[in-house]
């Protein structure tokens, strides 16, 4: 009765350890941006991304080559009418491009809100076109 009792316990805590890492693997994405952009008043240099989630509030997105990383507060969830993959949505005003959402594959992203510097340039290109692009980039 020991021994299967042991037996179990030490299956569960095998089962556990195997788990966790899985769980932390699959809650990070990575993204190739061709173009620097603007995330939270923060230039960031074109290059491989990693978005991971902290915890339920909290995400880093860090980049790969330089190391250079931004903590971010999801405040703001917007709520996908379909299933979504996983991508990064920018604005593009001008010749500057703004991180807009992030979608880590589930039917919930984070919308980041738009810097003042992003109004501005959105409100100067309304003046001359149809407003901001869209610009989307897939996440693996």
């Amino acid at each position: 009765m020991k021994h299967s009792i042991y037996g179990a316990l030490a299956m569960l805590a095998v089962a556990l350890m195997i788990s966790v890492p899985m769980s932390q693997a699959q809650s990070s994405v990575r993204a190739k941006v061709p173009f620097a952009f603007s995330l939270e008043q923060t230039s960031m240099p074109a290059g491989g991304y990693e978005i991971s989630h902290i915890d339920e509030k909290v995400i880093s997105v860090r980049n790969l080559e330089t190391g250079q990383a931004r903590l971010l507060i999801a405040s703001v969830r917007v709520q996908a009418s379909q299933d979504q993959h996983a991508k990064l949505i920018f604005h593009k005003c001008g010749d500057q491009y703004f991180l807009s959402q992030i979608w880590d594959g589930s039917a919930d992203g984070i919308e980041l809100p738009a810097s003042k510097l992003e109004k501005e340039l959105s409100m100067a290109s309304t003046s001359f076109s149809d407003g901001p692009e869209t610009v989307i980039i897939a996440m693996k």
